[in-house]
Formats: structure tokens, sequence, C-alpha cells
């Protein structure tokens, strides 16, 4: 899977969550929900926007691992349980889209 990257004021495709990249292609932190023939914001030169479904499975599996460290320094018992389940979850994700990515039904 490829992701197809938009650049600042490009139309989006759908209705659907984007999230910037810097120039190196690395996510920023920045999303935003756009309609479909919605202009995208204004970006540092650069940057681009792609949706956030196109996320690798590298990428997801960061981003459990970061779920699963949140949990660690959690609290309180509920928040513990909360952010390992996150991570359960996006790691499920993350497995069916490596199937995805090498041609796995």
């Amino acid at each position: 899977m490829t992701p197809e990257e938009h650049q600042p004021g490009e139309h989006a495709d759908a209705f659907r969550e984007y999230e910037e990249l810097n120039v190196f292609g690395t996510p920023t932190g920045r999303v935003v929900l756009a309609a479909k023939d919605e202009d995208f914001p204004d970006a540092p030169r650069g940057f681009s926007w792609r949706l956030l479904a196109e996320r690798s499975a590298a990428e997801i599996r960061a981003r459990a691992a970061e779920y699963r460290h949140m949990a660690d320094a959690a609290r309180t018992l509920p928040a513990n349980q909360s952010l390992q389940k996150l991570a359960e979850r996006l790691e499920d994700l993350a497995a069916r889209r490596a199937r995805v990515e090498s041609g796995q039904p």
C-alpha cells in the first residue's frame, strides 16, 4: 500500500480524517477532519497531508508501543486497563494491515 499525500490547498478526496506529515514523512500530530472537496489547511513548506487510514503496520505498532508505555505510567487501574486495551486493538489492526501490505487476505 502506498499512501497518497496531498499538498496544502488541494481538495480533499473524501470526508475523512487526515494527518499532517513533515518534510521527512513523519506525522506531526496535527489532524484535520476535511469534507470532500474542502481545501487542506496551510502547512509549512514541504509538509503534506495523508489519510489516517493509510498508516503502515509499523506506524500502528509504534503507536501501540506508546500506549503501552503510557499504561505503565498510569496512576490508576482503570487508566492502565484502558491504555492496554487501546494498545491491544492497535496491535490487532497492525497485524491486519501487515497482511494487506504483504498481499495476504
